[in-house]
């Protein structure tokens, strides 16, 4: 049984020499173009090429850091624009898809919360590779590189049509108003948007100013005022309701907004 220790490694003098030496520990197939390469953003630690002939961009740190990502980046970013450039400098060496998007890989002992968090929204191919140093009885170091699973993107939420939200009423006598209100609306100019929840956003000259929902037997309606506050809800179920709730609320707030103009 061979005993070991876990360690740490400094980046550049132990951790970049042991992973150059050693590419399979990151990736079966894995191969070592350049290390410490120059870029309009610094030294990019190292470049590699993937069993599929696709660039690797590897950027390096001994430590969790918040600028992990947003570094590893920007040597992306170069080298995307430069990939022609690389695959013909480095053809000596092997061979280099240049008609392939490269890939990024960030290799640390781990990665914050924020670089997990903001990795699921980078459109790119990135892969966070988490390393573990060791060190046998004979003063020999090694290394156990992982790829970490950091998540998707959350979906985001679906928003129901207004025909859909409609669906909700039970009252069809309160779903033709409904209707009505909406159409006389837009024949005002009014935009109407349909948001989170049963919820309709109404705008005028780009402004929002109103919001509706639709309830069982009636709908709500809450109403900007010219001084920046809004009204409390109000609950219409006939036409009458809609009417005088137009008269001293809605159209008072369009009219105010036509006399900014």
């Amino acid at each position: 049984m061979i005993k070991v220790k876990a360690v740490s490694v400094r980046e550049k003098e132990e951790l970049e020499p042991l992973l150059i030496a050693n590419p399979d520990i990151i990736e079966e197939g894995l191969k070592i173009v350049a290390h410490q390469h120059p870029t309009d953003s610094g030294p990019l630690d190292i470049l590699a090429v993937d069993s599929d002939g696709t660039l690797v961009v590897i950027e390096l740190k001994n430590e969790p850091a918040d600028s992990h990502l947003d570094q590893g980046l920007r040597y992306y970013d170069w080298c995307r624009q430069n990939i022609s450039w690389i695959a013909n400098a480095y053809s000596g060496k092997t061979k280099i898809n240049a008609d392939t998007t490269p890939r990024l890989m960030l290799i640390a002992p781990a990665f914050t919360e924020t670089v997990k968090r903001i990795s699921k929204y980078i459109d790119a191919e990135l892969d966070l590779i988490e390393y573990h140093a060791f060190e046998n009885e004979k003063g020999e170091k090694g290394l156990i590189c992982t790829a970490i699973d950091y998540g998707q993107a959350p979906v985001p939420p679906e928003i129901p049509s207004i025909e859909k939200k409609m669906e909700y009423f039970q009252a069809e006598k309160v779903k033709d108003l409904f209707r009505s209100v909406l159409e006389e609306l837009g024949s005002r100019q009014v935009e109407v948007k349909p948001i989170h929840g049963l919820w309709i956003s109404f705008w005028y000259r780009g402004k929002r100013f109103m919001y509706m929902a639709p309830k069982r037997n009636f709908f709500v309606i809450e109403v900007l005022k010219t001084d920046g506050n809004w009204s409390d809800r109000i609950r219409v179920s006939t036409k009458k309701e809609w009417d005088q709730t137009f008269q001293h609320h809605v159209e008072k707030y369009m009219q105010y907004l036509d006399s900014s103009k």
